[in-house]
């Protein structure tokens, strides 16, 4: 009976686990804004030739399937393939669901895939030039040939263009090498290889197709050279001893017009891409924090069509009531279903001083989109962020107000008197209002004292130092941590002993305002830390040490001269 009641228990928490881990991710799935877009391998394809179509959303949430009739009047649908994916990146969950196409074109000329229709959604439309197979009449008897191709014809300056080389074998190569692009005045990266069949005229050949993206650096004519194939190939009769044959061949050079800035751009820096993005990212969350904390904000400018290194730095940011701490620029690059897109992120620490409201301004980024030719603006909205004194910073200090009595309030409040007679009272009353008078009086006059002996001991020395087998110990673990240079044990020692000696946790901001001689030290570390500057951050350990050591020092001489007094009035200070 036990067994049964055991296996129910641990089915019915496997079920709430499942379904709570599936509500995770469909509840975080949510959160991301569902987006769908179509994109195709190549644009650029012969009668002879296939591509491929892929249709993609950015959720596995996504349960609509894609309308792909408007392809049936240019293209014959081959083949088709369905997929989707799930993964979590530095905490964050990504999916999506992806649908991929075979087409074959069924015409000459530039066709159009429309914008197709997925659920309430709807792609961009795309263009792919197909051209005449010239090669069934110019390239029937050759065995091994190259094609080029760079689209567009003409653009901005900075702007990518898309070059492509072709190299169509019949025969095996027994070793080949190509040369490498090099444009004068032009940045090339490279998108990638792939390989694929084709057939001209009956016959059968292997397809090494490369893509570079090129990113011209001055306005006026950029000529792409023609690039050289070194191949050795099968000889006509095979034989282990046939050492091949030696061929060479060589692409077509191309001549692309190159234009300024467009003038209708008003930006600062000209930025020409296809999309571009700001987005933001936060260590924790930013709409309540307290006076101390630390929270770091991630700043990502993404760019398709551009590099990371041509994009711009955001503007400097102040916060009055804070410390910031900015890190290095993250610059990256990457292609994405045949696109290369540049990142640029930029991170900056945030610690707030003092309490209150911090404003952080929109940041607004203008760009050139250059495939409608319009001027469009990437906006990151400004953000407001509370700050809330920190939970420990008022343990052990009684307020003013729960320190002195409340005043004596009227016995009879229902009474209504004129404001110019004088109030009288009974016999009766007259013993309680005398006696509450006294009590006011003599609270007031221990205040006083109190408060005076408290500003005459606190002018000597701003705080005392509470000697004892605790603090020493702490005092002793924090010397040794200090001293071995390892950052990762600074922080939970000197919590430890701030703890034994000042009755509360310190961060280094404090303690520099509790300790005289460790406010350049200790701002020091802090800011070495978050620039991630270890040696510099080491020295100044040394140096924060020597004047906590000095500060005990003269705290136990001080202690001997000091005559018992009235306690404390605010312990722990």
């Amino acid at each position: 009976m036990q067994d049964k009641l055991r296996r129910s228990g641990h089915s019915a928490l496997a079920r709430l686990f499942i379904s709570g881990f599936l509500a995770l991710i469909f509840s975080l799935g949510a959160q991301a804004e569902m987006e769908v877009r179509a994109s195709v391998d190549r644009q650029q394809l012969s009668m002879d030739e296939t591509f491929t179509l892929i249709l993609q959303a950015n959720s596995i949430r996504f349960s609509d399937v894609p309308d792909i009739s408007p392809l049936n009047q240019d293209f014959h649908v081959l083949n088709q393939q369905e997929s989707s994916s799930t993964s979590i990146i530095n905490g964050e969950l990504s999916s999506s669901r992806k649908w991929t196409y075979t087409l074959a074109p069924k015409r000459e000329g530039d066709l159009t895939i429309p914008a197709l229709t997925m659920g309430k959604y709807q792609t961009r439309p795309l263009t792919v030039s197909v051209r005449p197979d010239l090669r069934a009449t110019q390239r029937s008897n050759e065995q091994v040939f190259l094609e080029s191709d760079i689209t567009p014809r003409s653009g901005p300056v900075q702007a990518q263009l898309d070059y492509t080389v072709k190299i169509f074998t019949s025969v095996n190569f027994l070793d080949a090498a190509l040369d490498p692009l090099e444009v004068e005045n032009a940045v090339v990266e490279s998108l990638g290889e792939s390989r694929y069949s084709t057939q001209i005229s009956g016959q059968d050949y292997q397809v090494i197709e490369r893509r570079y993206a090129i990113f011209p650096q001055s306005s006026g004519e950029l000529q792409i050279p023609a690039l050289t194939l070194q191949a050795r190939v099968e000889g006509y009769r095979r034989s282990m001893f046939d050492p091949g044959r030696q061929i060479y061949r060589r692409s077509q050079n191309h001549r692309v017009r190159i234009d300024p800035p467009a003038p209708a751009f008003s930006g600062q820096v000209w930025l020409p891409a296809k999309q571009l993005k700001l987005q933001e990212q936060w260590s924790q969350s930013p709409e309540t924090v307290y006076v101390g904390d630390s929270l770091t904000r991630n700043i990502t400018l993404r760019a398709t069509g551009l590099l990371g290194s041509q994009l711009p730095a955001l503007p400097e940011i102040s916060l009055p009531g804070t410390k910031l701490y900015p890190d290095q620029a993250k610059i990256d690059k990457a292609v994405i279903n045949g696109q290369l897109q540049g990142t640029r992120t930029e991170s900056l620490a945030i610690i707030p001083t003092q309490a209150g409201e911090l404003v952080l301004p929109e940041i607004r980024l203008p760009w050139w989109n250059t495939q409608t030719q319009k001027q469009e603006v990437a906006v990151l909205p400004e953000r407001k962020i509370q700050v809330l004194a920190s939970p420990d910073a008022n343990i052990g200090k009684p307020t003013l107000e729960n320190t002195i009595a409340s005043p004596v309030q009227p016995l009879n409040n229902s009474a209504q008197t004129d404001a110019n007679s004088p109030v009288r009272l009974s016999a009766g009353q007259q013993p309680y209002v005398l006696a509450a008078l006294a009590i006011s009086v003599l609270l007031n006059i221990l205040l006083a004292a109190r408060l005076l002996t408290k500003r005459t001991t606190t002018s000597a020395t701003a705080v005392k130092l509470k000697e004892t087998p605790s603090e020493a110990k702490q005092y002793k673990a924090l010397s040794k941590a200090l001293k071995q240079g390892d950052p990762a044990q600074w922080r939970p020692a000197l919590i430890a002993w701030t703890q034994a000696t000042f009755g509360r946790p310190l961060n280094l901001t404090e303690l520099a305002d509790k300790i005289p001689g460790t406010k350049a030290s200790a701002n020091a570390i802090e800011s070495a830390l978050y620039s991630k500057n270890t040696a510099d951050a080491t020295t100044q350990a040394s140096a924060l040490d020597s004047a906590i050591a000095t500060w005990r020092e003269q705290q136990k001489g001080s202690k001997k001269k000091t005559t018992q007094g009235l306690a404390e009035l605010y312990p722990g200070q």
